[in-house]
């Protein structure tokens, strides 16, 4: 068992809700089931929207929140006792819209016992100032490039608002840039960040600032001059190709740089997650832009070769473990402590030659990692495996299609492509499982999951099962399907499953898509 889980006590008494959203207290009979409302709290549920939702109940119930469409968003079950839950009224980083919202319970029959009604009039943000932030290119086109945007807004609204994209209108085009996650709460003012790339100066003297949500719509929208004024720091970058010398001054940054210095670790054999966030994208664009307009040549090898040399000129050092703390692209392009390891070359070599449309993957070896590049033939060289070619990353002077002698073998080989698929991890929410003694139906364990999905891709139908299994092979499960998740969203679901009488056994949650296992997370101790 988790040694922090959660332990409820099975007693006897009535359904009480308590929150707090002002000023409603009312107390009514539903089918026998005595309820009090003193009010909701609408709060971020650590990107969801939801509410906070304090309550007692007599025996089994399912406690659901409805959407202004009547559409289920949570549910979670509950047995006799106090309890206190966040459950979600909308999906991952999505505002809750105006209307109306249902909190309602069902016993364990599926009968209605409670239902109550929350009006929201929504986020209501406005956009109090937006600086800009442009990039004086010097010597590569002349002129300015936007590359960023800080903006500061106030939600005047009564629920949490999830800005998701900053959309540019000038000169007749549109531009947009992804949002640094965040949440902005009723009452609360917030500056935000979007990093984006306009390459070319706009001929207008204003543009309009669109903010949008996850589903495109407008939620707050202004005019603004347009300023040139050079605000940006500069990084230079020396390497050498073929016996030229050569340099390149690129942007600083900034903030997307301290945005991936303080992401948590992902702890996944998979490392294209680090190529797959979004939120490097536009930079990555723009250092692979000026790359192929540095060089001038032209066959696919020696554009591969080109780019592949501007990163093994970087400063390396060696893994202190096998595989430790890998980096995201711009951790490794402004690493300041004593250079990267494989697996940061790796994932930053991967990121350039895909967004300069080559077909790639990364090839994780016992104590090694390289890029495998996919053409269709280098002359004097074979493919290494499945049809990529071989790109050491650590070593200066090594061309696609070299394979050291260490890994003519393939040790441990392993290839993850950097294509558009989905790519799904889950946690236990807070950590957590929630075990209840002595219910009706006896001893039972609650784990809330969320699945994140990391890939590029939508996915369908993903299952999740919460499993107890014995040591002789036996399983005790159940299992709950999430219909949809988006790319870089998640989703949550609940399970409660009995725990197995009179044998030790572990407990696992695992996540399938098309009936394969993708992730599991395992208890620490086994039951009983």
């Amino acid at each position: 068992m988790h040694p922090n889980r959660k332990i409820s006590c099975i007693i006897v008494g009535v359904i009480i809700f308590s929150s707090f959203l002002s000023g409603c207290s009312t107390l009514s009979n539903i089918l026998g089931v005595s309820v009090t409302i003193n009010n909701e709290d609408v709060c971020d549920n650590d990107g969801f929207a939801g509410l906070n939702i304090n309550f007692s109940c007599t025996g089994t119930i399912y406690l659901k929140t409805f959407g202004v469409d009547d559409s289920e968003m949570d549910s979670e079950p509950f047995f006799y006792g106090d309890h206190q839950v966040i459950l979600n009224i909308a999906p991952y980083r999505s505002s809750a819209n105006q209307g109306e919202y249902k909190v309602k319970a069902y016993d364990g029959s599926n009968n209605e016992v409670f239902q109550e009604t929350i009006s929201l009039n929504g986020a209501d943000l406005t956009i109090d100032s937006c600086s800009q932030k442009w990039w004086k290119r010097d010597a590569w086109k002349g002129g300015y490039s936007l590359i960023g945007l800080i903006i500061d807004v106030t939600n005047n609204g009564d629920a949490p608002a999830y800005p998701y994209t900053a959309e540019i209108i000038a000169d007749s085009k549109s531009d947009s840039g992804d949002i640094l996650p965040c949440v902005v709460l009723p009452g609360e003012s917030k500056t935000i960040k979007c990093y984006l790339y306009l390459e070319d100066e706009p001929s207008d003297s204003t543009f309009t600032l669109n903010l949008k949500d996850s589903d495109d719509e407008i939620l707050s929208s202004n005019t603004y001059d347009v300023v040139f004024t050079d605000t940006v720091n500069v990084e230079k970058f020396k390497w050498s190709y073929n016996g030229r010398s050569l340099s390149l001054s690129v942007p600083y940054p900034d903030f997307l740089h301290e945005y991936y210095k303080n992401l948590d670790q992902i702890v996944l054999a998979d490392y294209s997650l680090y190529v797959f966030d979004k939120y490097d994208d536009t930079y990555l664009d723009l250092i692979s832009d000026q790359l192929q307009f540095t060089t001038s040549t032209q066959t696919d090898m020696d554009k591969i070769n080109f780019a592949a040399a501007f990163i093994q000129n970087l400063d390396y050092r060696s893994d202190v473990t096998e595989f430790d703390d890998p980096n995201y692209p711009l951790e490794t392009l402004f690493n300041t402590d004593g250079g990267c390891d494989c697996e940061d070359m790796s994932i930053l070599t991967a990121s350039i030659l895909d967004r300069m449309g080559y077909e790639v993957a990364l090839l994780r070896l016992t104590n090694h990692m390289a890029v495998g590049v996919k053409l269709d033939t280098i002359s004097g060289y074979s493919a290494y495996d499945s049809g990529y070619y071989f790109l050491e990353t650590t070593s200066k002077n090594h061309v696609v299609g070299y394979i050291p002698s260490a890994y003519t073998s393939k040790p441990g080989l392993e290839i993850y492509k950097i294509d558009s698929r989905a790519l799904l991890v889950h946690n236990w929410y807070d950590g957590n499982l929630t075990i209840f003694k002595n219910t009706e139906r006896g001893d039972v364990v609650k784990v809330s999951t969320i699945v994140t999905n990391l890939g590029l891709a939508t996915v369908e139908n993903v299952v999740v099962e919460g499993v107890f299994s014995t040591e002789n092979g036996l399983e005790y499960n159940e299992w709950n399907t999430i219909p949809l998740i988006k790319s870089g969203m998640k989703a949550k679901t609940t399970i409660l499953i009995d725990i197995p009488s009179d044998m030790e056994t572990d407990f696992t949650t695992r996540v399938y898509l098309s009936n394969k296992v993708v992730d599991e997370v395992e208890s620490a101790e086994s039951f009983p």
